[in-house]
């Protein structure tokens, strides 16, 4: 694992920054006053090494930054560039996980990007991992609504446009596609990691069933095991520690189940499927897809299907290593060469078919 980076941005006006890492106290020994630091009760210390976790790091099992987006908070995770690498001419990222998932997916890349100097954002959507878990009459899990947020999100965190972006998943992954469509002016790259692009993409079947013709069938407002739909899409075998931040949300409250009943709810697939296919036909932004091809939800052949009918500027380039459903969280390092190719113009002549993430 990369070495622990303790994150030191600074808060902007509308972002709430958790305690600091530690805090002075005077204290009195053999008669003499003494100053020592004492660690807040949001840092974690890493079992392995020992080290303290900040509450803002990248690792830490809490997002360490909000901020307030129409009433509801919005946890992020944010990678600060490294002193010797930082260049303000340098992109900044927004990374976007999908349905069910967290920022927590998106925590070594962000480690990594920052290492390599770049500045990069990675949400919570509302409903899902340390955000707020609102009810649908203060946002009501719509397509729009996701959108709306996002934007806002985006601005309040100050971060500067154009940006790349970056998405991956089911139904938020699409969102966040839709958002590039309707902000192409803000979204100068665009890096696509397992997302259900070819209109015949098929639901998973934990969030099929929420669409079952059969009412009773439907799970409702049960539990969502957030632990094994985040397991079961990689071929390796997740540490329990980082299943259980997965789970979390779930466990603590029963709005983050409320939240994925309510989302799908809303959702129509055939109609999602068909706006990103006919908006992305004229797109003419350098784009990267990266498709793992140990996914059990989204077959190899599905970014071809969708880039039969696109004459674009979006690339498909082919990984040999061993990548499920979610590439940032499986094997992080193996596509961290390319995405640094992607953000920095590198990749912008690489033939379609380029064989990467080794």
């Amino acid at each position: 694992m990369q070495a622990l980076q303790k994150q030191v941005a600074p808060a902007g006006p509308h972002t709430t920054r958790l305690p600091r890492p530690f805090r002075p106290v005077s204290a009195k020994h053999n008669g003499r006053h003494i100053s020592i630091r004492v660690r807040s009760a949001e840092d974690m210390v890493d079992p392995m090494t020992g080290e303290v976790i900040s509450s803002t790091s990248v690792y830490n099992a809490a997002a360490g930054y909000s901020v307030d987006v129409g009433g509801v908070r919005w946890a992020y995770r944010k990678s600060a560039p490294a002193a010797n690498k930082s260049d303000p001419n340098k992109r900044q990222v927004l990374l976007l996980h999908g349905l069910g998932s967290s920022s927590w997916s998106y925590r070594r890349t962000l480690a990594m990007l920052g290492e390599a100097g770049f500045e990069a954002f990675a949400p919570d959507w509302p409903g899902h991992g340390d955000s707020d878990k609102p009810s649908s009459s203060t946002f009501n899990y719509s397509q729009q609504a996701y959108l709306n947020g996002l934007r806002e999100f985006a601005d309040k965190c100050g971060i500067k446009k154009p940006f790349g972006l970056v998405v991956q998943g089911f139904v938020l992954g699409q969102y966040g596609l839709l958002y590039a469509l309707a902000n192409e002016e803000d979204v100068d790259r665009l890096f696509i990691l397992n997302t259900p692009l070819a209109l015949n993409s098929k639901l998973r079947p934990e969030l099929a069933a929420y669409k079952s013709p059969i009412p009773f069938m439907r799970p409702g407002n049960k539990p969502f095991d957030g632990i094994m739909y985040n397991m079961m899409g990689s071929p390796y075998a997740m540490m329990e520690a980082d299943a259980l931040v997965y789970g979390k949300p779930f466990k603590e409250s029963p709005a983050a189940s409320v939240a994925i009943a309510a989302t799908m709810d809303q959702l129509d697939w055939s109609s999602l499927l068909k706006a990103v296919d006919d908006g992305f036909r004229t797109w003419r932004k350098p784009s990267l897809l990266l498709f793992g091809a140990n996914d059990p939800f989204v077959d190899v052949k599905n970014p071809f299907d969708f880039l039969d009918s696109k004459r674009t500027n979006m690339r498909l380039v082919t990984a040999t290593a061993k990548l499920g459903h979610c590439p940032q969280e499986d094997y992080p390092e193996a596509i961290q060469d390319t995405l640094e190719s992607w953000l920095t113009g590198a990749s912008d002549n690489w033939e379609p078919g380029k064989v990467v993430a080794s």
